[in-house]
């Protein structure tokens, strides 16, 4: 039987990739702002429902650190959503999304310097492949 954290991989991979779809489709008679606002609000309205379905959040009882750290997650993936609205905008779904999905090798390179984890050669490949991967789909 395959791991837990593999078949939420793949409903994420899934539904990430509706995603990228869904707000390129819609762009394409609604402006930037209108597609961000209504996706945030959808959003929005899907993390109240999965909050109150599981028992709510007990802010009170975490270390401050490691709220500041949700909230700056928040406001990170936010104003990223915002740029990819703007680059979804004029650019190419099938550029953009490729190249903004690539967000990951900065993850890898932070948890390496600040969570002090350990990449296997094979993973090192893997992140290099990443990097060659943008700079190709860059090319024009």
């Amino acid at each position: 039987m395959a791991a837990k954290w593999l078949a939420y991989s793949l409903i994420c991979l899934a539904l990430w990739g509706l995603w990228g779809f869904l707000l390129k489709l819609a762009s394409k008679g609604l402006d930037w702002r209108t597609v961000y606002f209504l996706s945030t609000v959808a959003s929005f309205s899907l993390a109240v429902a999965v909050v109150l379905a599981s028992g709510g959040v007990r802010v009170g009882e975490a270390p401050r650190a490691l709220v500041a750290a949700a909230l700056a997650a928040g406001v990170a993936g936010g104003g990223g959503y915002v740029a990819f609205m703007k680059a979804l905008e004029s650019g190419k779904a099938s550029i953009v999304i490729p190249l903004t999905a690539a967000y990951p090798a900065i993850t890898v390179v932070l948890a390496l310097v600040f969570l002090g984890e350990k990449l296997s050669a094979m993973q090192v490949a893997g992140i290099v492949l990443v990097i060659l991967a943008c700079i190709l789909l860059s090319i024009k």
